[in-house]
């Protein structure tokens, strides 16, 4: 079993709390609160940011043209096309992408961020497993959505959905796969075991990141629990 194959069939319960988070549910039915999915763009268009200059470090220690092209190719892509994705989730509720922008990133969007920044010092190998799960679980999610058609007509969200489950979004993730399956083969089991505690947290953070925009998380919100024993 190639190690991504095995990362899906290890960590199925994750991917299937991402599918079914509420945030992502309310967003195939097509009904999220205008609030949750402007904090969400807000927030995912600083994340992107972040993201690239993880794509800077995977430039570093990319060994060959090809792999500088992989990361050159996929940081166009999100610079171009991504953000059309994004105006899709505001514009049903009259609102400019450009007016919802996130100066920082809040603590689960930081964590994640700073998780694939040290995954980066480490091994391509383990760059790329920690970089995976982000592009993995928005196309298989989206891809799933559409195939079951729960994305009809008129759904005010469709572009984002489709977006996503694009052929070159689809593509991009066999590619992904495929050279972290190749690294992974590659590597000693030290560094396997690396690969495979960034994936796992990249997808811990991924639900998180969920929760944070469905909760509206900055740095001035406590927990439930604390705001409760004041």
């Amino acid at each position: 079993m190639s190690f991504t194959a095995r990362m899906r069939d290890t960590y199925a319960d994750l991917f299937e709390a991402f599918r079914t988070h509420p945030f992502l549910v309310s967003l195939r039915r097509g009904d999220t609160a205008r609030e949750a999915a402007v904090a969400y763009v807000g927030q995912d268009a600083a994340y992107l940011r972040g993201f690239e200059r993880c794509y800077g470090l995977g430039l570093a220690l990319s060994p060959d043209p090809d792999w500088q092209a992989f990361f050159i190719d996929g940081a166009g892509l999100m610079l171009r096309e991504e953000p059309a994705a994004h105006r899709a989730l505001v514009a049903p509720f009259g609102v400019d992408y450009d007016a919802v922008q996130a100066e920082h990133l809040a603590p689960a969007g930081q964590a994640y961020v700073d998780h694939m920044l040290v995954a980066g010092h480490d091994t391509l190998g383990v760059l790329m497993a920690a970089l995976l799960p982000c592009q993995w679980t928005y196309t298989w999610a989206a891809t799933g959505a559409l195939e079951a058609d729960e994305i009809g007509p008129g759904h005010p969200f469709a572009a984002w959905f489709a977006f996503y489950a694009s052929a070159e979004c689809v593509r991009l993730v066999a590619d992904y796969r495929a050279r972290t399956d190749t690294l992974a083969e590659a590597a000693g089991p030290a560094e396997v075991t690396r690969m495979e505690r960034a994936f796992a947290v990249s997808m811990h953070h991924e639900i998180a990141f969920w929760e944070a925009a469905l909760t509206g998380q900055t740095w001035h919100s406590l927990p439930a629990r604390v705001l409760a024993g004041r």
